[in-house]
């Protein structure tokens, strides 16, 4: 699925793919899992949820992002029993005449967690960001991609 049609500059894919470390856990714990695929190049995403194992759940977010050939689709989060977020600034700002996009990602226990977990991954970039992440008001141009939770999240 394609959120932002002209992304200029892309996102730090590091910055991205950081969560997938931090909450990496047994590759194949019992319960169910999620994972959520972005592609840098063009600014889609892919995703699944309740799959049986951390291994299928990432290989079906892969191949639902990469779906008609888009490029470039790497794994931002992998989550057991919860939920994963994807966050992303929708009005770029202007930077030396190259508008700039950024995006972050996340997971928890539950729904509230998760999008904390993204909105803090997208502060690292964009610090304005954080604002979505204590009840502002204006969230600094902020949306919400994806969320989605196993059958058994809290």
């Amino acid at each position: 699925m394609k959120f932002i049609g002209k992304a200029v500059v892309a996102v730090a894919a590091v910055g991205l793919a950081g969560g997938t470390v931090i909450g990496a856990g047994t590759a194949n714990a019992a319960g169910l899992h999620g994972a959520i695929a972005f592609s840098v190049e063009n600014w889609s995403y892919g995703s699944s949820v309740n799959a049986s194992s951390r291994e299928q759940a990432m290989d079906l977010a892969l191949a639902n992002c990469s779906e008609g050939g888009r490029p470039g689709c790497f794994i931002v989060e992998a989550w057991s029993n919860g939920c994963g977020a994807l966050v992303y600034r929708n009005d770029p700002a202007v930077y030396d005449g190259t508008a700039e996009y950024a995006a972050g990602s996340g997971s928890g226990r539950d729904r509230a967690s998760a999008l904390r977990a993204a909105y803090d991954s997208l502060a690292r970039h964009y610090p304005r960001a954080m604002l979505a992440n204590v009840g502002s008001a204006d969230l600094s141009a902020t949306a919400v991609s994806v969320l989605f939770c196993t059958a058994n999240a809290r």
